[in-house]
């Protein structure tokens, strides 16, 4: 789908962040090699924008976005943000790589080489994930997390440099406190750094077109949802360990994947108690719909606002299934902890539900695909939060 990403993310950052320029930030580094597309780094680049933009909503944190795709998805860049990147004692970093990886035989990190600008393997585009950890240790930031997709088996030449079903309800606003407190739990309470990378040194990484990396998806729309929805206990361990076991067991079955195991380092200082934790900026304000193309979420919002008469919303839902759809779009409803599909229908039907409802109060677009025109789309998968009756 083609989408005027700077755009967009101009757009999420006048939304998200209400112009204090004391609040705290969710700063989101993003680098994706979009330019392959057998590997799925561009469906990898949309579901971080996604994932990030509701973390920084539940910890009521602004968000900034330093974002290399494409021909920006370079060394230089990479390097340029990582020496300007500046951040006060209570933000949080979020850094975010998916594409080629390899490693030295030489090399004793456990982690790989990002081959940024991937056209074979030129030494001179790499760099090592150590070097990024060792950088972002210098910032001054409460909790940082660093998430790598990519291969991790020796190249020659390298120098060295489950979720259960009764979890799969409607979300409301109750349990929108209760995830807000996990996210809160999982970035704020323990000031540390949590590096991760999608498979252990010798292996490669399964992604593909659509669909984007194996272990990303696991990692974020299944392991971490089922943190934050209370699933499984909200710990950096326990969701590592959930997208360990979940990657290793679907690779393991496969006939067409090598066996793939996540790595991941953990490294926490003391907890901090109540109030040593930062708590929400009350400037920034939730938005009602969260989605990758931002004429989409902002068109999607205008359904879920009560003030303005049923007669037009339901109008406007039929405007919007011809602007966005194709005839036989489908929407697919998920549950609490993201996965389970709790309903089908129609998108006309869909946009006609939510015009008339009196207690949704935010759509999070989970997944989408468009037509062969890549202008309209089939296929929706989103997440509905719900006021308490």
């Amino acid at each position: 789908m083609k989408m005027n990403k700077r755009l967009f993310l101009a757009l999420i950052a006048i939304l998200l962040i209400a112009g204090n320029a004391s609040a705290q930030t969710l700063h989101v580094i993003n680098f994706c090699n979009t330019l392959d597309p057998r590997i799925g780094c561009a469906e990898d680049y949309d579901r971080t924008i996604r994932e990030s933009s509701l973390i920084g909503e539940f910890l009521g944190y602004g968000v900034s976005f330093y974002c290399g795709e494409g021909e920006d998805c370079s060394k230089d860049k990479l390097m340029g943000t990582l020496s300007s990147l500046a951040c006060k004692k209570d933000d949080v970093i979020l850094f975010y790589y998916s594409g080629h990886g390899t490693r030295s035989s030489q090399d004793k990190s456990e982690f790989p080489q990002m081959c940024l600008k991937y056209e074979g393997y030129e030494e001179e585009n790499f760099v090592a994930v150590h070097t990024v950890v060792e950088e972002l240790s210098k910032k001054d930031a409460r909790f940082t997390l660093v998430v790598t997709d990519c291969c991790n088996n020796t190249a020659p030449g390298v120098s060295v440099k489950s979720l259960v079903s009764k979890d799969g309800g409607p979300i409301s606003d109750e349990d929108m406190n209760a995830i807000a407190r996990n996210y809160r739990k999982l970035f704020l309470e323990n000031p540390g750094m949590v590096v991760v990378t999608s498979s252990k040194k010798g292996q490669t990484s399964a992604g593909g077109e659509g669909m984007g990396g194996l272990f990303s998806i696991q990692f974020f729309e299944n392991s971490l949802y089922a943190a934050v929805t209370g699933v499984i206990p909200a710990t950096w361990n326990d969701v590592l360990k959930d997208t360990y076991d979940g990657v290793k067991n679907i690779s393991s079955h496969s006939d067409k994947i090598p066996l793939q195991e996540p790595y991941f380092e953990i490294n926490m200082n003391n907890s901090s108690s109540g109030s040593n934790v930062p708590q929400p900026n009350p400037s920034i304000n939730p938005t009602p719909v969260v989605a990758v193309e931002s004429d989409f979420a902002s068109d999607l919002a205008t359904l879920l606002d009560i003030s303005r008469s049923e007669d037009w919303r339901i109008n406007q839902a039929n405007n919007l299934a011809n602007k966005y759809f194709t005839s036989d779009a489908t929407v697919a409803t998920v549950g609490r902890n993201g996965t389970t599909i709790i309903e089908y229908e129609t998108a006309r039907d869909f946009l006609r539900r939510i015009a008339v409802s009196q207690f949704i109060q935010k759509i999070n677009v989970i997944k989408e695909t468009t037509d062969s025109t890549g202008k309209k789309r089939n296929y929706i998968k989103i997440q509905e939060i719900r006021k308490s009756k």
